[in-house]
């Protein structure tokens, strides 16, 4: 059961991180956003492991998907709130999780644009006041437009607090309606997709040349058994002797093409 006290911190992380995400870029951005709010989330439910289990699954899927071009993309920061808390409630662990998830950062598609296309309505409605010169009115037009009809609200806050408020006894009778192979496949899928972010990711490395670092991290990985951590200290030591021997040799030339003018 998850109380009124839960339910407030809950809506008002998701929003501060929202907001970040989405307006000012200034910390959560880079950060892993859905991993902070499964960080959070579980802090709040008394559950930290487990909301980072499911934020760092949430993450994971999200690599490589953007919203360029005004696209709309899967929000897997309501999927690792709502994943997290309903793991927590009903003791269903990560397959719960990902069976409420997932559905409900898919949901972020269609609520995203309609999020736009208010937006675009309340910038008009601000366009037309200021014409007018009534700026005090558009100001307010798009703040209020903003902190109620905007994207944080709309694709982050209203849709948690919806979920929230069904309960963990909505997901437990969702889950009993639900045959065990569509369970079995959305786990095998939350498997599969963030293999696939990764893939989508690596496309837009530079890969050609330093192939070979791939191939040493996924033999560190599968046969010598070593964790994430250890392999990417591996990589940062890796990197850190490339980047020096680039300074050298970079040095090196400049010293040479001086003694070539004189």
């Amino acid at each position: 059961m998850i109380s009124i006290v839960q339910i407030i911190l809950i809506l008002i992380a998701i929003t501060v991180v929202s907001y970040d995400v989405l307006m000012t870029q200034v910390v959560v951005k880079n950060c892993g956003e859905s991993v902070i709010l499964g960080l959070l989330t579980g802090l709040i439910m008394g559950d930290a492991t487990m909301g980072l289990l499911v934020g760092g699954t949430m993450q994971l899927m999200s690599l490589g998907l953007a919203g360029y071009g005004g696209a709309s993309v899967p929000n897997y920061r309501v999927g690792s709130v709502i994943g997290t808390v309903f793991a927590i409630t009903t003791g269903g662990g990560l397959e719960v999780a990902l069976v409420v998830g997932i559905p409900a950062a898919t949901l972020g598609v269609q609520l995203d644009v309609l999020a736009k296309m208010l937006g675009t309505w309340f910038l008009h409605l601000a366009e037309k006041a200021a014409a007018n010169g009534q700026y005090k009115k558009s100001y307010a037009i798009i703040f209020w437009g903003n902190l109620l009809g905007g994207r944080v609200p709309l694709t982050n806050t209203y849709p948690t607090l919806i979920f929230l408020l069904l309960g963990s006894a909505f997901v437990e009778n969702l889950l009993a309606i639900i045959p065990a192979w569509f369970i079995s496949g959305l786990t095998t899928c939350g498997n599969v997709l963030p293999a696939l972010g990764m893939a989508i990711l690596l496309k837009y490395m530079p890969m050609k040349g330093n192939t070979q670092y791939l191939v040493l991290g996924f033999v560190l990985s599968v046969y010598f058994g070593l964790d994430i951590l250890p392999i990417a200290i591996v990589g940062g030591i890796i990197a850190i002797l490339l980047y020096q021997r680039l300074q050298r040799e970079s040095a090196q030339q400049s010293v040479t093409g001086g003694l070539g003018d004189e």
